[in-house]
């Protein structure tokens, strides 16, 4: 199991029912590749976090760094884990951006300290947020 971890700057282009759209399909399609993870969006930037095999996880990023609706792709983290930080999500949405507030409930703890690196990019309370789910 692997998780690989990345920053970028979204396309000002994108709204935030796109965003939302990106992330259901993401889903759809994580689940059959055994892909968990979350996107945190702060009205400017992305940080996404990705698990899974990585058989399947390095191709998706390959895709991802491709993919016009964000640029300047940072990969921050990769590395092998023994435990998922989002085993039951295919893909779940953290926003910080003015439209979006508030995070899910009900994840399991992590090997990491993503709450840090998530409130050192956004600083937008997301470790209070973050450190609930875990």
């Amino acid at each position: 199991m692997h998780r690989v971890v990345y920053f970028s700057n979204a396309s000002l282009e994108l709204t935030f029912p796109a965003i939302e759209a990106i992330v259901e399909k993401a889903a759809e399609r994580n689940r059959p590749l055994q892909i968990s993870g979350a996107l945190h969006y702060n009205g400017l930037n992305f940080l996404q976090i990705l698990e899974g095999p990585q058989q399947a996880l390095m191709p998706l990023y390959l895709q991802i760094r491709k993919d016009p609706r964000h640029s300047g792709v940072v990969k921050l983290v990769h590395e092998r884990i023994l435990t998922r930080s989002y085993p039951d999500w295919g893909m779940r949405l953290f926003c910080g951006a003015p439209k979006c507030v508030g995070a899910p409930t009900g994840m399991s703890p992590g090997d990491t300290d993503l709450p840090a690196m998530i409130n050192a990019f956004f600083g937008l309370g997301h470790t209070m947020a973050f450190a609930e789910l875990r």
